[in-house]
């Protein structure tokens, strides 16, 4: 049997997910990039962002969301610290980026007009100059 990976997720009050014999785990990190981790990992410690934690076991891929955490990997282990429950699904993060990103393309947008001399009219949704 080839070596396999155990997944821990903790926070201070409980384990949230304590799982053997997975295949591969994959998160993004503080800086925005993906990981994944297999087997024989070189040991790691590293700060991630709150979103999925994917991981692979023989039966299929799983899923949890959860909050901001440190990652350490060691001899197989991967182990996450994280400061509490489960963060809100991908979904509603995603949806809060998109909006975030809407108002300030908007805003954007606004200050490019006003410094063409131009407005935006949303009642009659087109350009004044």
């Amino acid at each position: 049997m080839p070596d396999l990976l155990r997944l821990g997720i903790l926070t201070p009050e409980r384990t949230l997910l304590d799982v053997a014999n997975v295949r591969r785990v994959s998160l993004k990190l503080a800086d925005g990039g993906w990981l994944s981790i297999y087997p024989r990992h070189a040991p790691l410690l590293a700060e991630t962002l709150a979103g999925p934690v994917k991981y692979t076991t023989a039966t299929g891929t799983e899923t949890i969301s959860i909050a901001e955490s440190v990652l350490q990997v060691m001899d197989n282990v991967v182990t996450l610290l994280t400061v509490g429950e489960p963060a809100a699904p991908e979904t509603d993060i995603t949806a809060a980026v998109a909006d975030e990103e809407e108002k300030h393309f908007e805003r954007l947008a606004r200050a490019l007009l006003a410094s063409l001399g131009a407005s935006f009219d949303e009642e009659a949704d087109g350009l004044t100059m």
